[in-house]
């Protein structure tokens, strides 16, 4: 017998896109959308949708945490986890259709690939860009921090693959700030930076001269950004500036903040 899957989405102001997210997963015995505070038509939409989602709103708690409510706002243990901004293609739906009870008891997620897209192209050097989005939601355990996501299999359960694709922004047409998205970036860079310190990283004189362009040569050459043309090689370099505002955070943090902390507890001299 197949196993019953539920689907969950995340939102806020994403009109343009639930509707073609929810279309997507019309398969899926149970969906629940959970909205942060939309302030156009998100929620009108989502509920008018022929598929009947659960609508419900919780205020933004951070990337891990919002997923893990949605998760358990679902009907079913197996859940599908989308952003209003990804769809499950037809490949992974019927993927997904076609795993039975007997065949996931020692499993606790699946692991697939996400395709990403900017101004309708798809960028090739940020594939396979895997992701654990099929869960099982008795069986994981949830890092408490916000970015990235992360889950873990309890004790005795393992990770699986698939080899159907979540598509990430496949509609979207060409907006600046898919090129020149600042607060997103930096809003990222500090996220990533305040994990990395977490897990006890440091922002070495040797990471901050090598990292950068280790990772311009990693996604332009070893990646395949190349065979993009000048599409790849701006990717490429967006690509790099995330990487080098990442460690910068993480320099600025674990230096100049602490040494501003020491300055201001010496004592002035009277």
């Amino acid at each position: 017998m197949a196993i019953a899957v539920s689907a969950c989405v995340i939102c806020k102001n994403e009109a343009e896109k639930v509707r073609t997210c929810l279309d997507s997963l019309t398969w899926c015995t149970d969906i629940v959308v959970v909205d942060s505070g939309s302030t156009d038509a998100t929620v009108q939409i989502a509920r008018q949708h022929p598929a009947k989602p659960r609508v419900i709103h919780h205020d933004w708690q951070g990337y891990n945490q919002q997923r893990e409510f949605a998760v358990s706002a679902c009907a079913n243990p197996w859940v599908l986890a989308l952003d209003a901004d990804e769809e499950c293609s037809p490949k992974l739906a019927r993927d997904i259709q076609n795993i039975s009870e007997s065949a996931v008891a020692q499993i606790a997620m699946f692991e697939t690939p996400r395709k990403n897209f900017i101004a309708g192209r798809f960028v090739r050097c940020w594939s396979p860009d895997f992701q654990m989005r099929l869960i099982h939601r008795d069986r994981v355990e949830w890092d408490q921090t916000s970015l990235p996501e992360v889950r873990r299999p309890i004790q005795s359960f393992t990770i699986a693959k698939l080899g159907g694709a979540i598509l990430h922004n496949r509609l979207t047409p060409y907006r600046e700030v898919d090129f020149n998205d600042g607060p997103v970036m930096a809003e990222r860079a500090r996220l990533l930076a305040s994990r990395m310190a977490a897990t006890g990283k440091r922002a070495t004189l040797f990471a901050l001269l090598t990292r950068p362009p280790m990772t311009f040569l990693k996604y332009y050459f070893l990646r395949g950004a190349f065979l993009q043309g000048r599409f790849g090689l701006i990717i490429a370099y967006k690509t790099t500036i995330g990487v080098m505002l990442k460690y910068s955070v993480l320099y600025a943090e674990q230096n100049l903040q602490a040494s501003q902390t020491a300055d201001s507890k010496i004592t002035p001299p009277q």
